[in-house]
């Protein structure tokens, strides 16, 4: 008897707790996002800091502090934050988008050009951001090729000097010995 009512207060008691966690990181989370939107995106990820520790599986906090590092140009956590979320939820093609922008801007092109092709597949309404990143990917990827293609023609260019300037070399040595040797080889012998 007594153990049941020790395990129903403590239940009682945990549950009041719980609510309370989810009180306060609503609150660290909603301060967080008005913050993001006033655009003080620095001063919105110690409160989303402080909404995961409290909250920590759930994924959109993860999403609002991607979108703010994003904002601060910190592509390396965004993407971090976008990964958690897409573990939790792989089927949200705006933070695949978001990821895939991210990947953009670290210029891993491949990888991000795998997100932005799931987008403009899966979701016509975001497709158009992603059709504009997935086309400058197809440009640097173009001026890649090309830069490479100069690069090689450089190297060739390179090669194809020093194999002259040898050649040349061969030349000049075969000038300055063979021909004053024999030059003067005719000379001793005709005396």
């Amino acid at each position: 008897m007594k153990t049941s009512i020790i395990l129903t207060l403590s239940l009682v008691f945990s549950f009041f707790a719980q609510s309370q966690n989810v009180e306060r990181y609503m609150q660290y989370h909603d301060t967080g996002r008005m913050l993001i939107l006033e655009g003080k995106y620095d001063k919105a990820i110690p409160y989303l800091d402080t909404a995961i520790n409290i909250m920590p599986y759930y994924p959109t906090i993860f999403q609002d502090r991607g979108y703010a590092y994003m904002q601060l140009k910190n592509y390396k956590k965004a993407i971090l934050d976008f990964n958690h979320v897409l573990a939790k939820k792989p089927y949200m093609s705006e933070v695949k988008l978001q990821r895939g922008m991210a990947y953009y801007h670290l210029n891993r092109l491949n990888e991000s050009e795998q997100d932005l092709l799931a987008v403009a597949n899966s979701n016509p309404s975001k497709s158009r951001e992603a059709i504009i990143y997935l086309e400058n990917i197809q440009k640097e990827k173009e001026l890649a090729y090309i830069q490479n293609q100069q690069q090689l023609d450089y190297l060739r260019l390179q090669v194809e000097n020093e194999r002259l300037q040898r050649a040349r070399h061969r030349e000049e040595v075969i000038w300055n010995t063979v021909v004053p040797l024999a030059f003067w080889t005719t000379v001793f012998l005709t005396w």
